[in-house]
Protein backbone atom coordinates (compact mmCIF):
# COMPACT_ATOMS: atom_id res chain seq x y z
CA UNK A 1 0.00 0.00 0.00
CA UNK A 2 2.57 2.16 0.84
CA UNK A 3 4.76 1.06 -2.51
CA UNK A 4 1.72 2.22 -4.27
CA UNK A 5 1.32 5.68 -2.52
CA UNK A 6 4.96 6.26 -3.08
CA UNK A 7 4.73 5.20 -6.64
CA UNK A 8 1.34 7.57 -7.26
CA UNK A 9 3.39 10.40 -5.80
CA UNK A 10 6.36 9.93 -7.87
CA UNK A 11 4.29 10.15 -11.62
CA UNK A 12 2.71 13.42 -9.64
CA UNK A 13 5.82 14.86 -9.11
CA UNK A 14 7.18 13.96 -12.83
CA UNK A 15 3.57 15.56 -14.15
CA UNK A 16 4.13 18.57 -11.87
CA UNK A 17 7.98 18.48 -13.73
CA UNK A 18 6.57 18.23 -16.86
CA UNK A 19 3.74 20.99 -16.95
CA UNK A 20 6.40 23.30 -14.96
CA UNK A 21 8.93 22.71 -17.85
CA UNK A 22 5.88 23.61 -20.41
CA UNK A 23 4.91 26.63 -18.41
CA UNK A 24 8.37 28.00 -18.49
CA UNK A 25 8.83 27.79 -22.32
CA UNK A 26 5.52 29.45 -22.61
CA UNK A 27 6.42 32.09 -20.35
CA UNK A 28 9.65 32.51 -22.06
CA UNK A 29 8.28 32.64 -25.72
CA UNK A 30 5.63 35.24 -24.52
CA UNK A 31 8.18 36.96 -22.88
CA UNK A 32 10.63 36.93 -25.97
CA UNK A 33 7.48 38.27 -28.20
CA UNK A 34 6.25 41.44 -26.47
CA UNK A 35 10.16 42.27 -26.26
CA UNK A 36 10.08 41.96 -29.97
CA UNK A 37 6.78 43.65 -30.65
CA UNK A 38 8.73 46.67 -28.23
CA UNK A 39 11.42 46.99 -30.27
CA UNK A 40 9.57 47.07 -33.42
CA UNK A 41 7.55 50.29 -31.43
CA UNK A 42 11.14 51.98 -30.69
CA UNK A 43 12.02 51.63 -34.22
CA UNK A 44 8.88 52.72 -35.71
CA UNK A 45 8.73 55.85 -33.46
CA UNK A 46 12.15 56.86 -33.69
CA UNK A 47 11.81 56.26 -37.91
CA UNK A 48 8.31 58.61 -37.42
CA UNK A 49 10.38 61.32 -35.16
CA UNK A 50 7.51 60.40 -32.40
CA UNK A 51 9.96 61.45 -29.30
CA UNK A 52 11.83 64.94 -28.75
CA UNK A 53 15.12 65.51 -30.33
CA UNK A 54 13.63 62.71 -32.89
CA UNK A 55 15.66 62.90 -36.40
CA UNK A 56 13.48 61.85 -39.17
CA UNK A 57 15.12 59.69 -41.50
CA UNK A 58 12.75 60.26 -45.02
CA UNK A 59 13.08 58.22 -48.17
CA UNK A 60 15.72 59.42 -50.72
CA UNK A 61 13.67 61.31 -53.32
CA UNK A 62 13.03 59.43 -56.40
CA UNK A 63 14.61 60.85 -59.85
CA UNK A 64 11.91 62.79 -62.06
CA UNK A 65 13.77 63.72 -65.75
CA UNK A 66 13.30 67.15 -66.23
CA UNK A 67 10.67 68.64 -68.70
CA UNK A 68 11.65 69.59 -72.20
CA UNK A 69 12.09 73.37 -72.84
CA UNK A 70 9.88 73.19 -75.26
CA UNK A 71 6.98 71.97 -72.98
CA UNK A 72 7.88 74.16 -70.04
CA UNK A 73 3.88 74.83 -69.16
CA UNK A 74 4.60 78.83 -69.74
CA UNK A 75 2.81 80.80 -71.94
CA UNK A 76 5.26 80.94 -75.41
CA UNK A 77 6.65 84.47 -76.11
CA UNK A 78 6.03 85.87 -79.72
CA UNK A 79 8.16 88.93 -80.63
CA UNK A 80 9.43 90.91 -83.39
CA UNK A 81 13.19 91.27 -84.64
CA UNK A 82 14.88 94.11 -87.12
CA UNK A 83 17.04 91.09 -89.53
CA UNK A 84 19.57 92.24 -91.28
CA UNK A 85 19.20 89.91 -94.15
CA UNK A 86 15.11 89.16 -93.97
CA UNK A 87 13.85 92.33 -92.27
CA UNK A 88 11.26 92.38 -89.85
CA UNK A 89 10.55 88.72 -88.55
CA UNK A 90 9.52 86.75 -85.77
CA UNK A 91 11.34 85.34 -83.05
CA UNK A 92 10.83 83.38 -79.75
CA UNK A 93 11.50 84.88 -76.20
CA UNK A 94 15.26 84.02 -76.63
CA UNK A 95 15.70 85.81 -80.01
CA UNK A 96 15.66 82.89 -82.50
CA UNK A 97 14.29 82.98 -85.61
CA UNK A 98 10.46 81.25 -85.99
CA UNK A 99 9.62 79.56 -88.90
CA UNK A 100 6.37 78.40 -90.69
CA UNK A 101 6.42 75.37 -92.68
CA UNK A 102 4.69 74.91 -96.19
CA UNK A 103 3.56 71.57 -95.94
CA UNK A 104 1.36 72.38 -92.58
CA UNK A 105 -2.30 71.75 -93.59
CA UNK A 106 -3.83 74.78 -92.01
CA UNK A 107 -3.34 75.49 -88.23
CA UNK A 108 -2.51 71.09 -88.30
CA UNK A 109 1.41 70.47 -87.82
CA UNK A 110 2.61 68.00 -90.38
CA UNK A 111 5.59 67.69 -88.89
CA UNK A 112 6.57 65.16 -86.13
CA UNK A 113 9.10 62.24 -85.63
CA UNK A 114 12.85 63.60 -86.68
CA UNK A 115 11.32 66.48 -87.86
CA UNK A 116 9.82 67.90 -85.12
CA UNK A 117 13.51 67.26 -83.46
CA UNK A 118 15.24 69.14 -86.26
CA UNK A 119 12.33 71.55 -85.92
CA UNK A 120 10.95 71.93 -82.33
CA UNK A 121 7.56 73.09 -82.43
CA UNK A 122 6.86 76.39 -80.09
CA UNK A 123 5.16 75.17 -77.41
CA UNK A 124 2.91 77.28 -74.85
CA UNK A 125 0.62 76.25 -72.68
CA UNK A 126 -2.40 79.50 -73.33
CA UNK A 127 -2.21 82.00 -75.90
CA UNK A 128 1.53 83.51 -76.32
CA UNK A 129 2.51 86.69 -75.14
CA UNK A 130 3.25 89.45 -78.10
CA UNK A 131 5.68 91.85 -77.91
CA UNK A 132 7.30 94.29 -80.32
CA UNK A 133 5.14 94.51 -83.12
CA UNK A 134 3.25 91.33 -83.13
CA UNK A 135 -0.31 91.37 -83.08
CA UNK A 136 -2.15 89.71 -80.20
CA UNK A 137 -5.19 88.53 -82.50
CA UNK A 138 -3.14 86.93 -84.72
CA UNK A 139 -1.89 84.61 -82.26
CA UNK A 140 -3.19 80.94 -80.81
CA UNK A 141 -2.70 77.60 -80.63
CA UNK A 142 -3.16 73.73 -81.56
CA UNK A 143 -3.06 70.26 -80.60
CA UNK A 144 -0.39 68.38 -81.94
CA UNK A 145 -0.56 64.84 -82.48
CA UNK A 146 0.71 63.90 -78.78
CA UNK A 147 -2.21 66.00 -77.97
CA UNK A 148 0.25 68.80 -76.36
CA UNK A 149 -0.41 72.59 -77.79
CA UNK A 150 1.26 74.62 -80.18
CA UNK A 151 1.92 78.31 -80.56
CA UNK A 152 0.51 79.86 -83.89
CA UNK A 153 0.45 82.83 -86.04
CA UNK A 154 -2.00 83.77 -88.56
CA UNK A 155 -2.98 80.27 -88.41
CA UNK A 156 0.89 78.67 -89.14
CA UNK A 157 1.69 76.54 -86.64
CA UNK A 158 5.96 77.96 -85.52
CA UNK A 159 8.91 76.25 -84.82
CA UNK A 160 12.48 76.75 -84.51
CA UNK A 161 15.22 75.55 -86.49
CA UNK A 162 18.29 73.64 -84.28
CA UNK A 163 21.20 75.38 -86.99
CA UNK A 164 19.68 78.02 -85.46
CA UNK A 165 22.48 79.05 -82.56
CA UNK A 166 22.03 82.64 -81.89
CA UNK A 167 19.62 85.37 -82.28
CA UNK A 168 19.98 86.89 -85.74
CA UNK A 169 20.45 83.52 -87.37
CA UNK A 170 18.09 82.40 -90.25
CA UNK A 171 19.85 79.11 -91.20
CA UNK A 172 16.39 77.35 -91.85
CA UNK A 173 15.17 80.06 -94.12
CA UNK A 174 14.09 78.67 -97.64
CA UNK A 175 15.12 75.01 -96.85
CA UNK A 176 13.29 72.38 -97.79
CA UNK A 177 12.82 69.47 -95.94
CA UNK A 178 11.09 66.62 -94.33
CA UNK A 179 8.65 67.34 -97.88
CA UNK A 180 8.17 70.98 -97.62
CA UNK A 181 9.89 74.17 -97.43
CA UNK A 182 10.38 76.72 -94.58
CA UNK A 183 10.05 80.00 -94.35
CA UNK A 184 10.61 82.82 -91.56
CA UNK A 185 7.40 84.62 -90.46
CA UNK A 186 6.70 88.70 -90.75
CA UNK A 187 4.67 90.43 -88.40
CA UNK A 188 1.67 90.67 -91.00
CA UNK A 189 1.69 86.71 -90.57
CA UNK A 190 3.37 85.88 -94.18
CA UNK A 191 6.18 83.83 -95.30
CA UNK A 192 9.04 86.05 -95.32
CA UNK A 193 11.02 85.02 -99.14
CA UNK A 194 14.83 85.69 -99.29
CA UNK A 195 15.87 88.48 -101.08
CA UNK A 196 16.02 88.01 -104.65
CA UNK A 197 19.94 88.60 -105.73
CA UNK A 198 20.57 91.92 -107.46
CA UNK A 199 20.25 91.94 -111.11
CA UNK A 200 23.84 91.96 -112.83
CA UNK A 201 25.11 95.74 -114.01
CA UNK A 202 25.06 95.43 -117.62
CA UNK A 203 28.48 95.61 -119.05
CA UNK A 204 30.05 99.10 -120.23
CA UNK A 205 28.97 99.84 -124.15
CA UNK A 206 32.47 100.53 -125.86
CA UNK A 207 33.69 103.14 -126.43
CA UNK A 208 34.26 104.58 -130.20
CA UNK A 209 37.75 104.81 -130.87
CA UNK A 210 38.90 108.88 -131.08
CA UNK A 211 41.88 108.11 -133.46
CA UNK A 212 40.77 107.73 -137.39
CA UNK A 213 41.33 103.72 -138.24
CA UNK A 214 42.68 103.09 -141.79
CA UNK A 215 45.85 104.07 -141.53
CA UNK A 216 44.17 107.61 -141.30
CA UNK A 217 43.85 107.95 -144.91
CA UNK A 218 47.25 108.91 -145.96
CA UNK A 219 47.70 105.34 -146.09
CA UNK A 220 51.04 105.54 -143.24
CA UNK A 221 51.06 103.62 -140.52
CA UNK A 222 50.09 106.02 -137.46
CA UNK A 223 46.75 106.20 -138.40
CA UNK A 224 46.60 110.48 -137.71
CA UNK A 225 45.37 111.35 -140.80
CA UNK A 226 46.51 112.81 -144.44
CA UNK A 227 49.37 114.70 -145.02
CA UNK A 228 47.68 117.84 -142.98
CA UNK A 229 48.60 115.35 -139.66
CA UNK A 230 52.34 117.41 -139.83
CA UNK A 231 53.95 114.09 -140.29
CA UNK A 232 55.08 114.68 -143.85
CA UNK A 233 52.98 112.00 -144.93
CA UNK A 234 54.68 109.54 -142.87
Amino acid sequence: MQTAELSNVTLGERELSHKGARMTYVRSMTFLAGAAAVLLATLVLAGCGGGPGATAHAAPPTAHPAPPKTASGHPATVDVANNSKLGKILVDSQGRTLYLFQKDSGSTSSCTGACAAAWPPLRSSGNPVVRGGATASLVGTTARSDGKPQATYNGHPLYSFVMDTKSGDTNGEGLTAFGGTWFAVSPAGNSVRPPAPAAPKPRPQPQPNPIPQGNGGDQDSDNNGGPDDGDGGI
